[in-house]
């Protein structure tokens, strides 16, 4: 697993991620978008969709299963201030 591979899947379920949970844009950020990943490195999301546990839920679920690895989801409009500009320094959006 790598960031070609996250964001290549990523941007093949495009429309069904936009359709089924209601995304508007989703990017990968952290170890892997920076290319410094682990084995026991999580895989960090960050999603605009809209604050919904179901949907949240759901979404973290497929993604798991997809990857077969954690996934640390983040959505855009619970991110704090400081973690905000962490994570756009490095972030990579698929749609």
């Amino acid at each position: 697993m790598d960031k070609q591979t996250i964001l290549s899947f990523l941007k093949e379920n495009r429309t069904m991620l936009q359709e089924k949970y209601q995304i508007k844009k989703i990017g990968l950020f952290g170890s892997y978008a920076e290319g410094e990943e682990t084995s026991e490195s999580d895989i960090d999301i960050l999603a605009d969709m809209p604050s919904s546990f179901d949907l949240y839920y759901d979404l973290k679920e497929f993604l798991e299963k997809s990857f077969g690895k954690s996934i640390d989801l983040g959505m855009e409009k619970s991110i704090r201030k400081l973690i905000r500009s962490k994570i756009e320094e490095d972030i990579v959006y698929v749609t």
